[in-house]
């Protein structure tokens, strides 16, 4: 990523711990990518245990990715001078970065002079919360994830997240993008909530109808808006939507072909 715009800030860069499989660390880095943002990215590898260990427990003990270090701000727990800022929470790394290099975040992205919009954006963020994301994270985690981190899934917490998810495209159908007259969650152009919301849906192209009985096409397939507000955002973020989705994509097609090889054993 270049350096960002604007004086002495463009030498300064920022690190971000993220892991690409993380539906909000391929949203904050999209978002960095976007805005040409001086940011660098550590990866973090959840399924090896690096959230576990000691070493990133001492960056963050919330053991979760994305996090965001800044070491040239005053912003630690005591609040001394040059004690750097460490800021878990997707939401909160991208509303701090639109601030903190707002020259060169475009305004429609997390708006810092229309209080309104900003407003808007903001219910967005908590509407994501708890409604896409506590949906569809508990799906894929429960069907897909889980596994791949030598966990077991709960097919009851599986369920009751996929209802949640149904009741969440409706009201994105329906309310955020008003039955498909609205281009984006709040607007004619994409918002810091649509990223959060398309990333999350995104791993939901791990399920196989094979092993799981299901798929993001057929959870998808009631709801038109969606799907083309979908499509919209990935290509206001292209190339990089692809780019930070490819580890996903690599993911999935390895699911798909473990899922096809497994199928004929199961009719024996």
């Amino acid at each position: 990523m270049a350096a960002a715009r604007g004086g002495d800030e463009g030498t300064k860069r920022l690190k971000l711990y993220a892991d690409m499989m993380s539906q909000p660390s391929r949203a904050v880095t999209i978002f960095c990518r976007l805005n040409d943002l001086p940011v660098d990215v550590a990866p973090v590898y959840i399924h090896r245990g690096d959230t576990k260990g000691a070493a990133y427990r001492a960056i963050n003990p919330l053991g979760k990715v994305p996090m965001l270090e800044d070491p040239w701000v005053a912003g630690g727990a005591d609040g001394d001078a040059g004690s750097g800022l460490r800021l878990p929470e997707s939401a909160a790394i991208m509303s701090y970065l639109s601030y903190r290099f707002s020259d060169s975040v475009a305004e429609h992205w997390y708006p810092r002079v229309d209080s309104v919009h900003r407003a808007r954006v903001d219910a967005a963020l908590h509407w994501y919360q708890g409604n896409i994301r506590a949906g569809a994270m508990r799906v894929s985690f429960h069907k897909v994830v889980a596994q791949r981190l030598g966990l077991q899934g709960d097919e009851r917490v599986a369920q009751d997240g996929l209802n949640t998810l149904k009741l969440a495209l409706s009201a994105l159908e329906s309310y955020w993008l008003a039955g498909g007259s609205r281009p984006f969650m709040t607007g004619g152009a994409p918002c810091v909530a649509d990223l959060l919301c398309a990333c999350e849906l995104e791993q939901l192209r791990m399920l196989q109808p094979q092993a799981h009985g299901l798929s993001m096409r057929q959870i998808l397939a009631p709801y038109a808006a969606v799907r083309a507000w979908q499509l919209r955002l990935r290509a206001a973020c292209e190339p990089h939507y692809d780019d930070v989705h490819a580890v996903l994509m690599k993911a999935v097609a390895a699911a798909a072909k473990q899922a096809e090889a497994a199928a004929p054993l199961a009719k024996l």
